[in-house]
């Protein structure tokens, strides 16, 4: 070989003399290799059942601020980017077993100052999300949301937040914390309420880190300073009543920053935002109304913004404190014109409201995570469970289907379709067979779950009802056409029964059936301590709480909202009060349905209604 293009130096050995020093190596180093691996698998097979028995809403949780955060054994292997952090220890046992770190061998770990934003875990920035992935370990305030925690699936967790009234781990622990596993060569992320670089001591932390050698990435967050205000639809900055928004912290600590000038706030004029100040906001708004603010300058109060206990005040400025007195830290004032120009939306009339959700186990997810995401408190009490029914009858009825036999298949359910694709997949057919078969569907939803197994429904009337839909086909003409109905065990007859009339040849075939579930004793716990509203989305889901709390509630007290006209008419001859009916009978229908009612209610002040 020329050798032409390579680099001259170490990688020009030749392959004899690389030979030749890893046969003198050999011994030592696989001797040295087989107790470091020895030594390595027990603790990543633990590791990773204790990730393994962690559910989404636990996040691990591996030390507390009262635990030493130094005693934990460093990562060992190739980490994340290539990092080769096992070749980096130096092991030995001294009696105890426990290794001794040589620092100038560990090549030091990233810092991340990291903002989690004001509460909702979609909040945080792309970048904040991703540092949690690559992290090692994560010192985390009290309030962060575990769903973020849950981001950081392979990194050790530590809590280091501060309760109201309570101990806090002393700040320079906290960065001797940061400081110690840098230098172990662990990716460290320092994740804050908020943005850690308003009134959270992020820049403190930032200088005591680049002070010590460690290198630091700073990831600002979204502030609460105006995001608690969006959360109630405020702008602080509005044309119409404020250019200029001041924002100042009630709480003022023991450095060398001079102390407020309320006066100075005072005479800014437009927007004041007060953080960390409530416990102390009496004396904060006599100081403004002595500096010359009207007493009767609106002002808004939010606890614990953007997320499911969320609650808010609107009053004066000289009657909020009194007018919102149990709303407890974190809280959020905004003072001033901007207040009463709110601008209401659906998000803000669901915050901190408890919402039942009655549907089966298997398919809860969609509403519930929708109601989340609106930052809903979610009481989830299934009162149907969906049970597959097969027969002889239901085989050869899908036999015929899969031949062409019929001219028409009509599925009323998203459970309907899965379960015919099941049994057309066990005898080795998908969708295909129905080729030359034309599709009806009652409702969006079980044309989307069509779609996804590649078909794209001939029919779905406007309104989702079996009667709807049976006027639909009857239009299409069904006179002596073979349809076959795909239904659950205890469905209407509605469809049949006009199709027949109408000379169509039906066949039918439950796949399912639809029971009362046992009681779930927790569930029932907290449905009792009280709901502000019950969704039902179907007729099934009306009677399967019927019976599981018919006896323990007045059904009339209950404000229900149904997904549509049909559900709504049996739920009230069961003796529910409806109180709403989506417009669209889908789940997100439902939702706006559940939005809309509750804006009559208004925000959920702590003199309407408080969270438990």
């Amino acid at each position: 070989m020329s050798g032409r293009g390579r680099c001259p130096g170490r990688h020009s050995q030749s392959r004899a003399d690389l030979s030749c020093r890893q046969r003198r190596a050999g011994n030592a180093a696989s001797a040295g290799s087989r107790l470091l691996i020895a030594a390595r698998r027990p603790w990543r097979r633990a590791r990773r059942r204790s990730v393994a028995r962690r559910t989404p809403a636990q996040p691990r949780r591996l030390r507390t601020d009262r635990d030493s955060a130094f005693g934990g054994r460093p990562g060992l292997g190739r980490g994340r980017g290539g990092r080769d952090v096992a070749g980096a220890w130096r092991r030995t046992t001294h009696g105890s077993g426990r290794p001794i770190v040589s620092d100038t061998q560990v090549e030091l770990g990233l810092v991340y100052l990291v903002g989690a934003g004001p509460g909702d875990p979609g909040l945080i920035t792309l970048a904040g999300a991703q540092a949690l992935r690559d992290a090692d370990v994560v010192l985390h305030d009290r309030l962060v949301a575990a769903e973020l925690l849950n981001l950081a699936e392979n990194a050790d967790l530590v809590d280091v937040g501060k309760a109201p009234g309570g101990a806090a781990v002393p700040q320079q622990q906290i960065i001797r914390m940061m400081i110690d596993h840098s230098r172990r060569g662990r990716r460290v992320v320092r994740l804050k309420g908020g943005d850690p670089f308003v009134f959270g001591r992020g820049g403190e932390e930032a200088s005591a880190l680049a002070a010590a050698g460690i290198p630091v990435q700073l990831v600002p967050g979204v502030t609460s300073a105006h995001a608690a205000a969006g959360a109630l639809g405020i702008a602080v900055t509005d044309r119409r009543a404020a250019s200029a928004v001041t924002v100042v912290t009630g709480s003022e600590g023991d450095g060398d920053a001079p102390p407020i000038d309320w006066d100075a706030v005072a005479r800014v004029g437009g927007t004041i935002v007060v953080m960390m100040g409530w416990r102390n906001f009496d004396e904060i708004a006599r100081r403004l109304m002595s500096a010359g603010l009207p007493a009767d300058t609106p002002a808004a109060a939010i606890e614990q913004a953007w997320t499911p206990s969320q609650r808010s005040v609107f009053a004066p400025l000289n009657q909020l404190r009194a007018r919102a007195a149990d709303l407890q830290p974190p809280v959020t004032v905004v003072v001033g014109e901007v207040t009463t120009l709110a601008t209401p939306d659906i998000q803000r009339n669901i915050i901190g409201r408890r919402v039942l959700v009655t549907r089966a186990a298997t398919q809860a997810d969609s509403l519930t995570q929708r109601l989340r995401a609106l930052n809903a408190q979610v009481v989830q009490l299934p009162t149907i469970e969906i049970r597959p029914t097969r027969d002889e009858s239901v085989d050869a009825a899908v036999q015929r289907l899969v031949d062409g036999s019929y001219d028409i298949v009509a599925v009323t359910s998203v459970n309907g379709v899965g379960l015919l694709w099941d049994a057309m997949r066990q005898k080795g057919y998908d969708a295909r067979a129905l080729n030359n078969t034309r599709v009806a569907a009652i409702g969006s939803e079980t044309a989307k779950a069509l779609a996804t197994r590649g078909v794209v429904a001939d029919l779905v009337p406007e309104t989702f009802t079996s009667a709807a839909l049976a006027d639909a086909l009857t239009e299409w003409g069904v006179e002596n056409r073979r349809i076959l109905l795909v239904r659950a065990l205890q469905a209407s007859r509605v469809l049949r029964d006009q199709l027949r009339a109408a000379a169509a040849d039906v066949d039918e075939i439950a796949l399912y059936d639809i029971v009362t579930p046992n009681a779930d004793v927790d569930a029932l716990a907290e449905f009792k301590r009280g709901v502000d509203v019950v969704t039902l989305t179907s007729p099934s889901t009306a009677r399967g709480l019927c019976e599981l709390a018919g006896e323990l509630v007045d059904l009339d007290s209950l404000h229900t909202v149904c997904i549509g006209p049909v559900t709504a008419e049996a739920a009230r001859e069961l003796g529910f009060r409806v109180v709403a009916t989506a417009e669209t009978h889908t789940i997100d229908g439902l939702v706006q349905a559940v939005g809309r009612y509750l804006a009559g209610l208004g925000p959920p002040a702590a003199g309407i209604r408080k969270p438990e």
